[in-house]
């Protein structure tokens, strides 16, 4: 059964993680992605080492579910072929620094001209207007740029960034697949194409809709809390008495007398200081020291078996050889194996949604222009309607 995109073709001109995120998740849903590749001598190597026969860890990790096309687009004879391509697309994405794409003859308005029904993503780091246009927009300093490490990092300490450095990036693309997808129902109800642009500083003030709803209720920025919340305590990471570290969270007031008990800790349910979420968010500063204390009179899986038991949210902290193979994990396909030409069997994450009827596909990375003569086929071309490489 194909899947829920079947039919929809992609023109993917786009670099790095941001963009070529967003095209492998609308590849999962079955739109035929073709990814344009700059010839070898253009294309800087990319993604995360080490490298295989030229291709990365991240190439290969943002790029399943393509098909793969090598183009030269400052050859004018190349640029012709992906003019030709475009009037076969309906959604073009392209994440290069604002300016790039129109000089290679790829703008909005130009590419309407050639397809007025297209669907057109803009993507960029800081938006597509003002003094930043010209910045270069990468996921830890659009983290700097966008106040996320000025709530980042440990009671006291230094601000942090999220050293899963990829976060703001997958996040954009989250946001770009869903303009894709609302711009395609658009189209479908007006019969027309438009321009939509994403830029990563709106994705991470968005994802921060919380923490900056509390700086202006308090006109305070939210304070560095290691691995606490501002709103809710307990609601942290203790070490327990085997040196491990076990997560919980009192998420609503019932838990906190079971919790109590479990922790030997009676009379805290009694004490005006603790009554209430509210009174503990006050008072943090005299009820963590003494939970920090309890914690490490038994080992965590103590305290994971009995906080549950009692309907307290309790877990460890899992690693990546753990969750690989974890029951749950295995259960949903949260992790795939997939075959690659080049570095064997690797491991991904499985697409987050689950159709009943058009089921989602996870397919290998191409090797760049891996599908270049099968491409040209498809709209009457072949390798002697290109420009000779090196020109």
């Amino acid at each position: 059964m194909p899947g829920p995109l079947d039919g929809v073709r992609i023109f993917d001109m786009t670099l790095a993680m941001v963009g070529p995120f967003s095209t492998k998740e609308l590849g999962s849903m079955g739109a035929d992605v073709i990814r344009i590749e700059a010839p070898a001598e253009e294309r800087p190597m990319t993604g995360v080492p080490p490298y295989i026969k030229g291709t990365s860890i991240g190439y290969i990790n943002w790029n399943f579910n393509k098909r793969g096309i090598i183009l030269n687009f400052k050859a004018p004879k190349d640029r012709e072929v992906g003019y030709k391509l475009l009037k076969t697309c309906d959604v073009f994405v392209e994440n290069m620094r604002p300016g790039a794409v129109e000089r290679l003859g790829f703008g909005y308005d130009h590419v309407k001209e050639i397809n007025p029904s297209i669907v057109y993503v803009a993507v960029s780091g800081y938006g597509q207007r003002g003094p930043m246009v010209p910045v270069p927009g990468a996921d830890t300093m659009i983290q700097v740029f966008g106040a996320w490490t000025s709530t980042t990092g440990e009671p006291g300490g230094k601000y942090q960034v999220y050293r899963h450095h990829t976060q703001i990036d997958s996040n954009t693309s989250n946001y770009i697949v869903q303009s894709v997808l609302l711009g395609l129902l658009a189209r479908d109800k007006t019969g027309k194409g438009q321009k939509i642009e994403v830029d990563m500083t709106s994705a991470i003030i968005a994802l921060q809709s919380s923490r900056i709803a509390e700086f202006f209720a308090t006109g305070k920025t939210p304070p560095l809390m290691g691995s606490g919340i501002t709103t809710v305590v307990p609601h942290q990471a203790f070490i327990c008495q085997d040196k491990a570290w076990v997560f919980i969270g009192i998420e609503k007031e019932e838990q906190w007398a079971p919790f109590c008990k479990v922790m030997k800790l009676d009379h805290l349910t009694n004490d005006a200081r603790f009554r209430t979420n509210r009174d503990r968010v006050v008072n943090r500063d005299q009820l963590v020291p003494m939970l920090e204390e309890a914690f490490k009179t038994k080992p965590r899986y103590h305290w994971i078996m009995e906080l549950n038991e009692v309907g307290v949210p309790a877990g460890k902290q899992m690693e990546w050889d753990e969750i690989r193979f974890h029951p749950q994990t295995a259960a949903n396909q949260h992790i795939l194996e997939i075959p690659t030409r080049d570095w064997g069997t690797v491991f991904d994450g499985g697409p987050p949604w689950k159709f009943s009827d058009t089921p989602a596909r996870v397919f290998q990375t191409p090797v760049p222009g891996e599908h270049t003569d099968e491409i040209l086929a498809e709209i009457g071309l072949n390798r002697e309607d290109l420009a000779p490489r090196g020109s």
